[in-house]
């Protein structure tokens, strides 16, 4: 499942875990979650969290060798 990231704190949304101090049970999905929900974090509003997109590290990841 995807993770989501509020845009003011950092805070991390992720639907396996969801949020059980606000009620949302695990496995739901983002879009799911009611409109009036809070980051936990910093107490901004939903539409502050954008879907997270995580970039690899130098050096980890795919690797790609030169071909002679």
């Amino acid at each position: 499942m995807e993770t989501y990231k509020c845009t003011n704190c950092n805070h991390f949304y992720n639907p396996e875990r969801g949020d059980k101090k606000h009620g949302i049970p695990a496995g739901t999905a983002f879009k799911d979650i009611p409109n009036d929900w809070r980051c936990p974090g910093c107490g901004s509003d939903k539409s502050k969290y954008k879907l997270d997109k995580p970039r690899p590290f130098p050096g980890y990841g795919p690797t790609f060798e030169k071909k002679d």
